[in-house]
């Protein structure tokens, strides 16, 4: 099936899209909703940001080196984990290391099992795949380590007497945290869930609908779908389960007593 190509956007169409913000702005000022800055920030950035990763990806997608593929994929976990510290606000010592570790681990992992196992890509090191797949898991993956971080924390912060006392009885940090642990984590999922269940009903997702606009079998670009959403669970899931586990070894100290946090 030849491909007819996708329809081209120009600057003047491209422009007329942020009528949307301006009329969605105009509705929170009028209405002082306090998010006028936050609307006009996250718009500036994500502009600028995209229009940053189009130049650089049209420079490595040309060279196509296997060590600026990797670079670039680094650099977008390192990003990753600054955003999720940001949006958590957690001043944990050590939790970043641990947070970019879990991540690299349940991505890596992730991402490595399906470009080897799933797509069977040659090169493997092909950034026209690597690089929006990766950024897929983990976008994702992000999402649910913030959400968990951050309920897990408070969490146990809110419940700190019953997590004293638990520990006061001789249980130990894994069994005091173990019902904000599981609350945490099942929070983390929830939003791919959701997403995963209106599939194909209430929207098509971005990378079917992407292979479907450059031409691509729609039955093809389906199980190209499935097989990244089954990544993704898997990354948010790894990911998510090592951060937890390796962030309770920072709420206690050697006595197995909770820190101030």
């Amino acid at each position: 099936m030849s491909s007819p190509g996708i329809q081209e956007i120009s600057l003047v169409r491209m422009a007329v899209c942020y009528l949307l913000f301006l009329v969605s702005f105009l509705l929170m000022f009028y209405y002082r909703m306090n998010l006028s800055k936050d609307a006009i920030i996250s718009t500036l950035r994500m502009s600028v940001q995209l229009v940053i990763a189009g130049l650089v990806l049209r420079y490595v997608f040309q060279f196509n080196y296997w060590y600026i593929v990797l670079f670039v994929l680094l650099f977008m976990l390192f990003f990753g984990v600054q955003t999720i510290m940001g949006r958590t606000g957690i001043k944990i010592k050590k939790t970043f290391p641990y947070l970019f570790l879990s991540m690299f681990l349940g991505c890596g992992g992730t991402l490595v099992f399906f470009i080897f196992a799933v797509v069977g890509q040659e090169p493997w090191y092909d950034a026209r795949y690597l690089i929006p797949l990766f950024g897929m898991i983990v976008g994702n993956s992000m999402n649910g380590c913030a959400l968990a971080l951050e309920r897990y924390v408070t969490g146990i912060d809110e419940n700190r007497d019953a997590v004293e006392a638990i520990l006061s009885f001789g249980g130990t940090p894994a069994e005091a945290t173990r019902d904000n642990f599981l609350k945490a984590f099942r929070a983390s999922l929830l939003p791919t869930f959701a997403s995963m269940t209106g599939m194909g009903v209430v929207f098509l997702p971005g990378m079917m609908t992407g292979q479907i606009l450059t031409g691509a079998e729609p039955l093809l670009a389906v199980r190209y779908q499935i097989a990244i959403m089954l990544a993704i669970l898997g990354s948010v899931i790894f990911s998510v389960f090592l951060i937890l586990k390796l962030e309770t070894t920072l709420l206690f100290n050697k006595r197995d007593q909770l820190i101030e946090f």
